[in-house]
């Protein structure tokens, strides 16, 4: 079999890239012409290759095109109403996923018409009913347009919810199920509720959710912890269902059949496929597991038409596939390390396998080996980019887990079948807490200290850089001189550019006023000095410092805190700092008494400065002033004064009137920047205060829509009324402020 379809899947991902990155119509049409252009030339140039593979040309032109406005209609046409954005509605309509459900919620997307239009919500709810896939509900809420990204290294969220076909998000107190659902997927979804609740009704929770990843795919009950436990062990994947997960099943399936049944014949291949297609639906359809089962899908049906397919074409032909169904698959985590993973797999795994097995070590253990190895040479520029950490030890710890989780697969399906039926063996489910407790046991090792290595200076010139050196070592027969001098001229300029980029941010003042929603967190770098104000908010079941703050830390370059001031007591400014001092080596906690006092056991062992006076840090030609919180103001809060040269920025907490009007007898306060206090409450921010502050912008950290009503109207006129420069995270996102030889410049990452 030919590797055609390699070629079309590549020129369908160079248009959906196209399509994503294009804004005017009048450019697609160009970029359309151009390609045109390329078909005409080939034919014209190339007549002889290109009338041998004229249908080959065509179909890529073609599928390019396709996903060219394809992707262009999701990311410019397929829009929400902004008159819908916080609108109260009543809805009824057809549930479209399988619901994911964990301990405080459910959500699930739902199928509806807005204004005559067919669209689909992302719907939420602590309900508690049972709802599943094909179900008429009815549910009622505020519609609200997804918040897209708001930093450089944020999470799209928009752009994910518009990759599962929706462009808007509901939350609704209760949900009323209208109609039942009868079809074949209902019933599927039904079967995989059953499962679920039988693996926690027969396991002790640590375990039971586990054993629903590693069977089930469902990671939505696996704590935060013990999933970081996994991510750096490097067994995350474990917890995905994915290529090994479909293979363990095929294996089950034909040695069950052709081994102890006896049974032969194209029958079996039918049945396979039809097994494959029950568990990729019944474990959530997510893009690793629908690879493996589209490319196993392929291996059964050759078998029954009695040809070997091609790995890579296979792979490559279940790109196709997916990309066709959604183009945004491209852009999905799960869709690339699947991808590339087998690919890499593809590439290296034979070539590593010989070397191992040369030094005598057995065949078993070099196939784990090379696997191991191989599967991580593609990957791994993506996870140090997309995680911000690389795991040292997955190779080895792959050597053990691999096989028990490949052990679990079947037995703990078996045992959740004949759980089914009233039948609880015993031994099946002691075997199961065994293995779930060794690969538990395995993840702890992410405790020692060399298992995993944070990545800091790693961007996208990096990874390009990278995959150019690997694709010329592979294809280094068949490139010529003239193409090795261009491949290394593009990696030294890309490295020469990397550097220069480094060089500039490292001799410059670079203050970042994060977007955390309802809450505050800045981040300052300067000439390798790091300092973080305020980790953002912490809520139920979300942490502004794991999922924003940290990574946001990471991505810019810093591995260790020089200064953590944390200004107040409130979660929304301190929220989980506890767990950055577990993640990140922190020199200096800045705080007052009170913030210490409540939590002087979190900070044992810390080198901590406590604020009952006036402050100065400094650090070369930066200074930073701390002034002590007010006791007689219920929001006292450390103040933080930053100045470099003519160049100055005052970040106030939640400081309110009563801590205003003392800093102004104490204090010289004049500054360029004023960081608003308390989220523009009408509570802070007086006409005495911005009389003495006389700042020329002001920053104002607050969430969309929050129930606080921040900011306060009557605030924003008293800086609108002396000409004051106002940037909101709720509006403009991240807003970065660079100083660099005294000259200024404010960026918001959403410019309105």
């Amino acid at each position: 079999m030919t590797r055609k379809a390699l070629f079309v899947a590549s020129f369908m991902m160079i248009g959906i890239v196209l399509g994503r990155n294009i804004k005017k119509i009048e450019v697609l049409v160009f970029c359309l012409l151009l390609i045109l252009g390329a078909l005409c030339a080939t034919y014209y140039f190339l007549p002889q290759y290109f009338k041998k593979e004229k249908f080959m040309f065509i179909l890529c032109f073609l599928f390019l095109t396709l996903q060219l406005f394809r992707t262009y209609y999701i990311f410019n046409i397929l829009e929400p109403q902004k008159n819908l954005d916080g609108k109260h509605v009543y809805i009824v309509g057809n549930i479209c996923s399988f619901p994911e459900i964990s301990d405080k919620k459910t959500s699930f997307y739902l199928k509806t018409k807005l204004n005559s239009k067919a669209v689909v919500i992302r719907v939420t709810t602590e309900s508690k009913k049972s709802i599943f896939y094909g179900d008429t509900v009815k549910v009622s809420g505020k519609l609200k347009i997804p918040k897209g990204k708001t930093s450089k290294f944020g999470f799209d969220y928009r752009e994910y919810l518009k990759g599962k076909g929706a462009i808007y998000t509901l939350y609704s107190k209760d949900i009323e199920v209208i109609y039942q659902g009868k079809n074949v997927l209902n019933l599927l979804n039904r079967f995989s509720t059953q499962l679920n609740n039988l693996i926690d009704s027969s396991f002790e929770n640590d375990i039971s959710s586990l054993l629903k990843g590693l069977i089930l795919g469902n990671k939505s009950t696996i704590p935060d912890d013990v999933y970081k436990d996994f991510q750096r062990s490097g067994l995350a994947h474990l917890l995905a269902v994915s290529g090994g997960n479909v293979g363990v099943l095929c294996a089950f399936v034909e040695i069950l059949f052709r081994r102890i049944l006896k049974i032969y014949g194209k029958g079996v291949n039918f049945l396979i496929i039809g097994v494959i297609v029950i568990f990729a639906i019944v474990t959530g359809m997510s893009a690793s597991v629908v690879r493996a089962s589209i490319m196993a899908i392929i291996f059964y049906a050759g078998r029954i038409i009695y040809r070997n397919p091609d790995t890579l074409n296979s792979l490559s032909v279940s790109s196709v596939l997916m990309l066709l169904v959604n183009p945004l698959f491209l852009f999905d985590i799960g869709f690339q390390l699947s991808f590339l993973s087998v690919l890499s797999i593809i590439l290296f795994c034979k070539g590593i396998y010989e070397y191992f097995a040369k030094l005598k070590i057995p065949r078993g253990i070099s196939s784990l080996i090379a696997v191991s190895i191989s599967a991580q040479i593609l990957i791994l520029p993506l996870i140090a980019y997309y995680f911000s950490e690389i795991s040292v030890i997955s190779f080895l710890t792959n050597i053990v887990a691999v096989p028990v989780a490949g052990a679990v697969v079947p037995a703990g399906l078996l045992y959740c079948l004949l759980l089914v039926f009233n039948i609880d063996i015993l031994p099946f489910k002691w075997f199961l807490e065994v293995c779930v407790n060794v690969l538990m046991y395995l993840s702890r090792l992410s405790y020692v200290g060399f298992s995993h290595v944070k990545v800091i200076l790693w961007d996208e010139k990096l990874i390009f850089c990278y995959y150019l050196v690997v694709a010329s070592l592979i294809f280094r027969k068949f490139i010529n001189r003239q193409l090795k001098y261009v491949i290394y001229l593009s990696i030294c300029g890309l490295l020469v550019a990397f550097i220069l980029q480094t060089l500039i941010n490292y001799n410059r003042l670079i203050i970042n006023v994060i977007d955390v929603g309802q809450g505050d967190s800045s981040f300052i770098t300067y000439k390798g000095f790091s300092m973080l104000i305020d980790t953002g908010p912490e809520y139920e079941d979300f942490s502004s410092l794991k999922r924003i703050v940290l990574p946001y830390i990471l991505k810019r370059g810093v591995a260790k805190l020089d200064v953590l001031v944390l200004t107040h007591k409130h979660s929304d400014h301190m929220g989980d700092f506890e767990y950055l001092l577990y993640e990140m080596k922190v020199d200096t906690i800045v705080t007052s008494k009170e913030v210490y006092f409540e939590n002087a056991q979190k900070f044992k062992g810390q080198k901590v400065v406590l604020v009952d006076s006036l402050k100065v840090y400094r650090y070369k030609d930066l200074k930073a002033y701390f002034i002590p919180p007010v006791e007689e103001d219920e929001n006292s809060s450390v103040v933080v004064k930053l100045t470099l040269g003519n160049f100055s920025m005052l970040f106030t907490g939640d400081a309110s009137y009563e801590s205003e009007k003392e800093y102004v007898k104490k204090y010289n306060l004049q500054t360029k920047i004023l960081k608003v206090g308390h989220h523009g409450s009408s509570t802070a921010t007086s006409e005495e205060f911005l009389e003495n502050v006389k700042p020329t912008f002001a920053v104002i950290s607050v969430g969309k829509d929050n129930i606080f009503g921040h900011p306060s109207n009557e605030v924003l006129q008293r800086l609108k009324d002396r000409n004051i420069k106002v940037y909101r995270t709720d509006l403009n996102g991240t807003i970065d402020i660079i100083v660099d030889r005294n000259k200024m410049m404010v960026n918001p990452y959403i410019v309105r």
